[in-house]
């Protein structure tokens, strides 16, 4: 599945274990393989850059925006990154992306790790020098809160709570033909997300509880659709014959045209293609998900674009859950009712 037809089945594509600690429970961390891999600032603290805004160039591949590090987050681009070669000859770092509160790093690899060695123990002596670094440039930070009559056992456990990154760290496996170049142009967008991000809050926030056709929901984008009178529910039944289907797809779509809002939960092969259409078309859409979100939630791909320019509301009757599921009959019409009530009822919010 990729990730268009992942967005318009209402689920977005991650791993079982959807946390900033991420693990693949069938997967030997030991062994050759390529690893997209993010640490998290203790606190999201902003201590390793800022977002700066600009006008779009070629230089900036027309992101608009850039991070302009601090000089913990130059010592730890310029020498800590290089020292994980220096280590393990046979890992190269083919990506490196410093933001203000966190690091990604695509790794590779190339052979089988010496024994007692794997990912979770590179990382840990990657952060254990980003820690030096962070000390370092403030000395006090190390033994912040402590006082010289600590035993010493206290003191290195002080030490380790006052490092850098929060405990952990979260990996994705890349597999696939194509992966590798996706993740690449995604760090290369991180500036640009966030800064966008930062201007319209309200359009990538989990709104939770919030009342949608008479259901406490989950909401992601722009819950203003709701507002738009102009809507229609893509529900294609099973008794629709193929010249029922190519009727209401052409009247479903010129909603979209004329600015109306689709409503779906995008089920049925045929409910897909419209919906992929209709995204195509930046048309406007409110899509309707079996799953909940996450706690740090956060549209990726086309789905953050479309949150972006407003065109977006994804909605959840049910609670988050990490567990393969097929949507149910039941499931799937109770979403159909509502997408029904909500093209036909206005919402104020």
């Amino acid at each position: 599945m990729n990730k268009k037809d992942a967005i318009l089945k209402g689920f977005e594509v991650h791993n079982i274990m959807h946390t900033m600690k991420r693990r693949c429970s069938q997967h030997d961390y030991c062994r050759r393989g390529t690893y997209m891999l993010t640490l998290v600032v203790k606190g999201r603290r902003p201590l390793l850059g800022r977002i700066v805004e600009v006008e779009p160039s070629a230089e900036l591949r027309g992101t608009g925006a850039f991070v302009e590090k601090t000089e913990l987050g130059r010592r730890i681009e310029e020498e800590e990154v290089k020292k994980i070669k220096l280590f393990y000859p046979m890992v190269d770092v083919w990506k490196v992306c410093i933001m203000p509160d966190h690091i990604h790093l695509i790794m590779r690899v190339n052979e089988d790790l010496p024994e007692g060695s794997h990912i979770g123990k590179i990382i840990a002596g990657f952060k254990q020098g980003c820690n030096k670094a962070y000390w370092g440039i403030n000395p006090s930070a190390k033994l912040r809160g402590t006082v010289a009559s600590l035993p010493s056992a206290k003191l290195r456990g002080t030490v380790a709570r006052n490092g850098l990154f929060e405990a952990g760290y979260n990996d994705k496996i890349l597999l696939r033909d194509g992966q590798l170049e996706n993740w690449k142009a995604y760090l290369d967008d991180n500036p640009r997300r966030l800064l966008i991000k930062r201007k319209n809050p309200h359009l990538f926030t989990v709104i939770r509880n919030m009342r949608v056709a008479g259901k406490e929901c989950q909401v992601v984008g722009n819950s203003f659709l709701l507002d738009v009178p102009d809507k229609v529910a893509v529900i294609v039944h099973r008794r629709y014959t193929e010249m029922e289907i190519t009727r209401l797809r052409k009247e479903w779509l010129a909603c979209g045209e004329r600015g109306g809002v689709l409503v779906s939960v995008a089920i049925s092969p045929d409910e897909k293609s419209v919906l992929r259409e209709a995204m195509d078309s930046g048309y406007k859409i409110i899509l309707l998900r079996e799953n909940g979100f996450p706690e740090l939630y956060k549209p990726s791909g086309e789905s953050f674009d479309a949150c972006s320019e407003g065109r977006l509301l994804q909605v959840s009757p049910w609670e988050y859950h990490t567990e393969k599921r097929t949507i149910s009959r039941e499931q799937c019409l109770e979403l159909n009712a509502m997408a029904e009530m909500i093209a036909e009822t206005p919402q104020l919010n």
